[in-house]
Order: structure tokens, then sequence, then C-alpha cells
């Protein structure tokens, strides 16, 4: 199961621990993401060891993640945005940023602050 965690505490986890946390957060975060998304075009212990010596992990994550939670909202009926580009750049200039932006999209998922389909205010107002 995908798991709620504070995105600014998994950056400065990332930068404390020389980038430590962050692969282990990668093989978990890739791993649940797969097994609740249903998408399995990379494994996540190669995501996670290219994560370790080059930047290809973070394009990796960004490709891995977006056909994840993608399908996670799909299956749940929430407007679903394909961020696969923005991923992949960032995933190669800076990884720590996919991994916020990876984590800011679970956390929306987990906590159901995204609008289904069809459930949106009249005139284009804001909740």
């Amino acid at each position: 199961m995908i798991e709620k965690r504070s995105v600014v505490s998994v950056i400065l986890l990332s930068i404390v621990t020389c980038g430590i946390y962050m692969v282990w957060w990668t093989y978990v975060t890739c791993t649940a993401l797969q097994r609740e998304g249903g998408k399995t075009s990379i494994p996540p212990v190669v995501t996670t060891l290219l994560m370790l010596f080059t930047s290809f992990g973070g394009i990796l994550l960004g490709i891995d993640a977006d056909d994840n939670v993608n399908a996670i909202k799909a299956a749940r009926g929430i407007y679903t945005a394909d961020n696969k580009v923005l991923w992949i750049v960032l995933g190669f200039f800076c990884p720590l940023a996919t991994v916020g932006l990876v984590q800011h999209e679970i956390n929306q998922i987990v906590d159901g602050s995204i609008p289904p389909y069809g459930n949106y205010p009249p005139n284009g107002g804001h909740y």
C-alpha cells in the first residue's frame, strides 16, 4: 500500500543522509506503486541501483511513478495528468525534486484531495 509521508521530511532526510534515504524511499515507493498501480515495466531494483550510481535512476523513477500514479488515479475515478516529461527532465537534472513531486502526488491520492471525474464547481470556480 502506498504510504503518506511528509514531502519536507523526505527531502530533508535525503539530504541529511547523503542520499541513502532517497535510495530506500525509491525502492519502497516504486514497489508499492507497482503493486497498487499494476504497471510493472521497470523493476524497482533497477531504478534503485541506477539511482545510486547514475542520474538515469531519477528518469526511471519519473517514468514508473507517472504510469503507476495515473493508473491508481484512474482506478479510483480521479482525474489523471501526464507529468512524464516534467518528471523525466527533473529526474535527470534534480532527482530530489522528482522524489518530492512523486511523494506529493502520493499524498494527494492517499488524502483523497483530488476531486473525482465530473465533480468540478460550475463556471470554473474553485473549491
